[in-house]
């Protein structure tokens, strides 16, 4: 039986006092990638790529020797962990100083939050996290809006109450001589940090 071997070589560099080369022979740093001229070549370096999850999933394999490490998060963003501090999609390193994934300057645009406009609201109503207009219709006495403590400083929530009823507000807001959003009135919602909210009238 005749065999014959094919021996296929691929040259992707050239190694001289711990440097490598990628298409030239002569490299200018530790590692120097040179494009090629050829439109139909896609030019580029390529570092891993991970979901969040995936990369939550590798926690425990990042430590002091890893620092600096560079990684492309394609999709998703960070809830606790190392990979709290992720927002999206772009290039992240990992500072062990503070054992997170950190963005790269400029790679990353935090996705802006919904802005929800609430169906018609007649009775009792917890504000939530997406809320932007609360549409109120309250006809009907000893009703609350509850505000949540969690909210981070800077939300704002836009109120209007077209009902013939007050509705009361707990907790209260800084001024507190606006305890209730009145009958027919509208008005501004602004948290303020550490459970506090204000409320601005007119918009």
């Amino acid at each position: 039986m005749k065999k014959t071997f094919i021996t296929l070589t691929i040259a992707v560099g050239t190694f001289a006092f711990g440097q490598v080369g990628v298409n030239t022979t002569e490299p200018k740093s530790t590692l120097d990638v040179m494009g090629v001229s050829s439109p139909m070549v896609p030019d580029g370096v390529l570092v891993p790529r991970y979901s969040v999850a995936e990369l939550a999933a590798k926690d425990a394999a990042y430590a002091a020797d890893q620092n600096g490490t560079l990684v492309f998060v394609t999709t998703g963003t960070g809830t606790s962990g190392k990979t709290s501090d992720i927002l999206g999609s772009g290039f992240y390193y990992y500072d062990n100083p503070t054992s997170k994934w950190k963005a790269v300057g400029g790679s990353v645009i935090p996705p802006s939050p919904p802005f929800l406009v609430t169906s018609e609201i007649t009775g009792d109503y917890t504000l939530q996290p997406n809320d932007g207009y609360l549409t109120l219709n309250i006809t009907t006495d000893s009703k609350t809006l509850t505000l949540p403590p969690d909210f981070p400083a800077g939300k704002v929530v836009y109120v209007s109450n077209v009902g013939n009823r007050n509705m009361n507000i707990d907790p209260l807001p800084r001024n507190s001589q606006t305890s209730r959003v009145f009958a027919g009135a509208s008005g501004i919602l602004i948290s303020i940090g550490n459970g506090n909210w204000d409320w601005i009238r007119g918009f």
